[in-house]
């Protein structure tokens, strides 16, 4: 996936980033809470883009998944049992 631009970044302002949870009635062993997405996970639609995040490589280090995952590849969670969601759901510079 592409870099977003700086156009693409300030459009992402104040964009809500869905949670990613299990269905209804599907086991939730772990909900993960952010602060806040940063304009680079507004712009991509993704929890913990930003490259360099460290997120992902921890999450995969602590056992939590069989490899490591790429911020798109978000919806798998569920089938770990595991979720994201943030405090604050909108976009933003700094934290909320």
């Amino acid at each position: 996936m592409a870099r977003p631009t700086k156009a693409e970044l300030e459009a992402a302002r104040d964009r809500v980033i869905p949670d990613v949870l299990p269905l209804d009635g599907e086991p939730l062993r772990v909900l993960f809470c952010g602060i806040n997405p940063g304009l680079y996970s507004g712009a991509t639609g993704h929890h913990f883009a930003r490259p360099g995040n460290r997120f992902w490589p921890a999450l995969h280090r602590s056992g939590f998944t069989p490899r490591q995952l790429d911020p798109s590849e978000q919806d798998l969670l569920p089938s770990y049992g595991l979720g994201i969601t943030n405090l604050a759901h909108r976009a933003a510079v700094q934290d909320a």
